[in-house]
C-alpha cells in the first residue's frame, strides 16, 4: 500500500480513485474491496483485524479509496507506516449531506438496482456487505436502513460521524506524509505530493450528481454478472412456471 486514501463517500472519492489508476496506481474501491476482500473486511468491521492481517489484505494493492478502507485508515496506516495519506472532504458538513442523501435517493429509486441486489445472490452479498460496511460502520445507522423511506434518514448521526472522521485525521495524521485534497486543484498539487509527472489529459471529474449507481450498472464488472445472475433467475423462473402449467394441464 502506497497511498491510504482516507476521505469518507461523497468527497469525491470516485474521481480520486481515476484519477490515481490514471497515474498508474492499482486501486481498490468499493467494487474491488468487495470482489478482493469482501470476507477479509467484514470481519474488519463485525470483528476487528490485527495489524498483520490488514498488511496481508492490502500488500498487493497501490491504493484504496472509499468504504470500508477509508473507516480503516488508522489501521492501514499502522500496517503500512511509508504510505502517503490523502484526505478529502467537502466545503462544509451540510453540503456532504446533501450530496449523501442524493446518492441514497438515487439508489432507492433505480428499480433495476433494487431488484439486482433483492433476487441475486451476487446482488445479496454486495448488499451484506454494503449494509454492514456503511451503514453501521461507517455511519452508525441500522442494518434496515437501505430499506428504509428516504424522509426517514436521521442526517444527525451522519453528520456527527463525518465530523468524528475528518476532525481525527486533522488531529493525528502525520502532516509531511498527508495531503489535504481539493479536487478542484486538479493534477498539479495531487501530482507534487505523490512525485509523479503530471499528465496530458484533464483531471476527472466522477459520479457527479450521485450518478454512480448508472455508471455501475452500465460499466462496473461485478454488476454485469449480477445481471447475468438475475437472467439465469428470471429464464429458471420462466420454465419452472412452463413446467407447471403443464402440469396442471396434463
Amino acid at each position: 500500500m502506497k497511498i491510504i486514501c482516507s476521505g469518507m463517500p461523497k468527497t469525491g472519492t470516485k474521481t480520486l480513485s481515476h484519477a490515481l489508476r490514471i497515474l498508474g496506481y492499482t486501486v481498490y474501491d468499493v467494487e474491488e474491496q468487495f470482489t478482493e476482500l469482501g470476507d477479509q473486511l467484514l470481519k474488519a468491521c463485525n470483528e476487528g483485524c490485527s495489524t498483520e492481517e490488514f498488511r496481508a489484505m492490502f500488500a498487493n494493492v497501490d491504493s484504496a479509496t472509499d468504504i470500508p478502507a477509508c473507516t480503516f485508515w488508522e489501521e492501514i496506516y499502522k500496517a503500512f507506516p511509508d504510505a502517503k495519506i490523502i484526505h478529502t472532504e467537502r466545503e462544509s458538513v451540510d453540503e456532504w449531506i446533501v450530496s449523501y442523501e442524493k446518492q441514497m435517493w438515487r439508489a432507492r429509486r433505480n428499480l433495476l438496482f433494487m431488484v439486482l441486489l433483492a433476487l441475486t445472490p451476487t446482488g445479496r452479498k454486495f448488499f451484506t456487505f454494503a449494509f454492514n460496511t456503511w451503514c453501521r460502520v461507517q455511519f452508525c445507522l441500522p442494518y434496515r436502513f437501505l430499506y428504509q423511506k428516504i424522509t426517514y434518514i436521521n442526517t444527525m448521526l451522519p453528520k456527527l460521524r463525518y465530523r468524528e472522521h475528518n476532525s481525527r485525521v486533522h488531529e493525528i495524521a502525520p502532516k509531511d506524509r498527508t495531503l489535504f485534497f481539493k479536487l478542484q486543484d486538479g493534477w498539479e498539487p495531487l501530482c507534487k505530493f505523490l512525485d509523479v509527472p503530471v499528465p496530458s489529459e484533464p483531471f476527472p471529474h466522477r459520479n457527479k450528481g450521485g450518478k454512480i449507481i448508472d455508471e455501475f450498472l452500465a460499466e462496473s464488472v461485478l454488476f454485469r454478472r449480477i445481471q447475468n445472475e438475475l437472467k439465469v433467475v428470471v429464464g429458471c423462473f420462466v420454465a419452472m412456471t412452463a413446467i407447471g402449467v403443464l402440469l396442471c394441464l396434463c
